[in-house]
């Protein structure tokens, strides 16, 4: 490739994540749908009930996201739910298991990043509308 046909290229590093953060969500739901008698174990055990409406309120904020962030679909707003729906995941991996830090042995690692990386999506796309639009809206934003 030239410099020339770089420079037109708009490739936003953003849009990678965002997609990646939503497509994660993925393999979350189908453990879930797979497995619900072990998954609503799992959220009696972490202290939510009734653990199937707990399940489902998850399996139904998981699908959010997943469309929501993937799709660049109000992305200022999933991207906070993602936090908020992660930083339960922490606390119910924490009631669960105690304190741990290393994802691949059952810890909170993973799921922090992927919330700090939600808030940033979040962050970034009230500042991108902000940037457009000379203000926020509640949803869509309407062009003057």
């Amino acid at each position: 490739m030239t410099t020339t046909s770089i420079a037109h290229l708009k490739l936003n590093p953003l849009a990678y994540i965002r997609i990646a953060c939503g497509l994660l969500y993925v393999p979350h739901i189908l453990f879930k749908l797979n497995g619900m008698s072990a998954s609503a174990a799992f959220f009696a055990k972490a202290g939510f009930q009734p653990p199937m409406f707990f399940l489902i309120l998850g399996l139904i904020m998981e699908t959010v996201c997943a469309i929501g962030l993937t799709f660049n679909i109000l992305t200022k707003w999933i991207g906070l739910a993602s936090a908020g729906v992660l930083l339960v995941a922490t606390y119910a991996t924490l009631a669960t298991k105690g304190f741990g830090w290393l994802w691949n042995l059952g810890g909170i690692e993973y799921l922090l990043l992927w919330v700090g990386l939600s808030l940033m999506l979040a962050i970034n796309a009230w500042q991108e509308e902000y940037a457009e639009f000379g203000r926020v809206s509640l949803l869509f934003p309407k062009r003057r």
